[in-house]
């Protein structure tokens, strides 16, 4: 068996062979490792900046393992809130799993990152589950949002793209209940539905939830499941069954990137099955292009 890790808690800078689990004090070290694979990093951005490198039980907050040479960090891992493990650790993935996941001392939910990442992990993921309710490989797409391509549906009579007012949070919320019964499947679990209602209150509160509505009627919903001054993630894009294959995700989504692109985002990423054409043709029409993979697993 490989040696076991033991993580250790610092407050300053270090130049450690074992991980070492993050505090508020290595923020700006973070921060700087992340931004140079931002595409790849997002929601590790996201959730540091928004909710720190400690964690006390909120929503978005995780516990954070990295590995460093000299005084940089050369890969990290964190667990979040809920049980997610996400990776960007080019050198020992594993390894890094093992630390926070130890350190945590939490039930892990998941793991997402970059693909070859993820499957340095499967081994040990698969001792742990067995049988995953989701696996597969994922498409890591990009976009310049000065390329957006609008859908002229957006700008068509009836046609508004908004955020939900405070009273139409629960019905949003079964919407995102509903995705992911349909990603799923018999996997759900009441954590998963716990998740869901956590994360549309903070997306709704953080300005970060669209819906689409046409005559007056909500017909589709997005949001962003992560967010940086520089970079947006869409996710969550989900439309009533009765209002598919007529362009609704696909307008929800561009309504809310223009928004972004407004205030000064200047580029979106996200990932999406390799074996879902009718996502991936989704995102190609507002001008996404491929750039690489990305791994997904849930339990």
């Amino acid at each position: 068996m490989p040696p076991a890790y033991q993580p250790v808690m610092v407050s300053i800078m270090t130049d450690s062979r074992n991980p070492v689990i993050l505090t508020r004090d290595h923020a700006e070290t973070l921060d700087r490792f992340l931004m140079q694979r931002a595409e790849s990093s997002l929601m590790l951005l996201s959730n540091s900046r928004s909710a720190g490198l400690e964690y006390h039980g909120g929503v978005l907050e995780g516990t954070y393992a990295a590995s460093w040479y000299d005084d940089a960090i050369i890969g990290v891992a964190a667990h979040y809130w809920n049980g997610m493990v996400v990776l960007q650790a080019p050198g020992d993935a594993a390894g890094l799993f093992h630390a926070v996941t130890t350190a945590s001392g939490r039930e892990c939910t998941g793991i997402a990152g970059p693909r070859d990442q993820v499957e340095r992990v499967l081994p040990e993921i698969h001792r742990m589950h067995p049988r995953p309710a989701m696996t597969g490989r994922n498409i890591l797409f990009s976009l310049s949002l000065d390329r957006l391509v609008i859908p002229d549906l957006l700008h068509g009579d009836g046609v508004i793209c908004r955020h939900p007012a405070d009273d139409e949070i629960p019905a949003i919320i079964d919407l995102r209940c509903a995705f992911m019964r349909e990603h799923l499947g018999p996997g759900l679990r009441q954590s998963h539905e716990r998740e869901a209602r956590d994360l549309v209150s903070t997306q709704h509160q953080r300005g970060n939830l669209w819906v689409l509505e046409i005559n007056e009627k909500i017909v589709a919903t997005t949001a962003f499941s992560a967010a940086i001054p520089e970079l947006v993630q869409p996710g969550g894009v989900y439309a009533l069954p009765g209002y598919r294959n007529r362009g609704y995700g696909r307008t929800v989504v561009a309504g809310s990137l223009t928004e972004a692109r407004d205030r000064g985002v200047k580029k979106a990423i996200l990932f999406t099955g390799a074996d879902m054409p009718a996502a991936q043709k989704m995102y190609r029409a507002l001008g996404f292009q491929p750039i690489g993979e990305y791994g997904l697993v849930i339990f």
